[in-house]
């Protein structure tokens, strides 16, 4: 789908969100590996990861409407960095 398809689906793909408070805290990258990923720049330091809160939601109802055997969730991080203006 692309350009006014998408724009015009009902329900829209799109959902406004505010990366500042719409998000929930699901675990933590242990401190070994963010010393390894940023090559000891963050040392000691665990961390969080997080997903949008209605991503998060949205699973929990549907893991708890199954018999608990949901498909892989697969998650693109390469593009997910604060974008909105100050």
């Amino acid at each position: 789908m692309f350009g006014s398809q998408l724009a015009n689906k009902t329900p829209s793909p799109f959902v406004v969100h505010n990366w500042r408070s719409d998000v929930v805290t699901i675990g933590h990258a242990p401190s070994s590996m963010v010393e390894e990923a940023t090559r000891g720049m963050v040392c000691d330091k665990e961390w969080p990861a997080q997903l949008n809160r209605l991503i998060w939601e949205k699973r929990k109802e549907l893991h708890d409407r199954s018999d608990g055997s949901l498909p892989p969730l697969v998650i693109s991080v390469g593009q997910v960095v604060p974008h909105e203006g100050e």
